[in-house]
């Protein structure tokens, strides 16, 4: 019964439509079991609601009324996004703010790096470019 039900859901409640031997195997079913006549019943009848579904008809301009809410909400989101430099400008000026404080922040809690005599003196170096007249 379960074999009946799977293939009844995959090929549909149209016995023309399945494979032949199927067809034929399923036709057998149906006469000598009450559940598969049921089961056979309930899949016609939802077969039937579903093409009465398909073939219903959306009010007229149904259709353009949702393209144009579709493309009106795109508008309005793009207007949002690129409309208001603005917007812009007091986020950007926020992501410096922030920047600026975590710079800070990190510079107060980290240590100097003690200088080892395998260290390259930048400073030292930096002054002699200066000095040289390279830079």
């Amino acid at each position: 019964m379960e074999q009946f039900s799977e293939r009844l859901d995959a090929w549909g409640p149209e016995l023309s439509r399945w494979p032949a031997d199927e067809a034929e195997q399923a036709r057998a079913l149906i006469a000598r079991s009450p559940d598969a006549r049921a089961r056979h019943a309930d899949a016609r009848r939802l077969s039937e609601l579903v093409a009465q579904a398909a073939q219903a008809d959306a009010p007229n301009g149904f259709a353009f009324r949702v393209v144009a809410e579709v493309q009106s909400r795109r508008a309005d989101r793009l207007f949002w996004l690129m409309g208001s430099p603005e917007r812009f400008r007091w986020a950007s000026a926020g992501l410096c703010v922030v920047a600026l404080a975590l710079g800070v922040a990190l510079g107060a809690v980290s240590q100097p790096a003690q200088a080892d005599s395998g260290d390259i003196d930048l400073g030292a170096m930096f002054s002699l470019t200066l000095a040289d007249g390279d830079l």
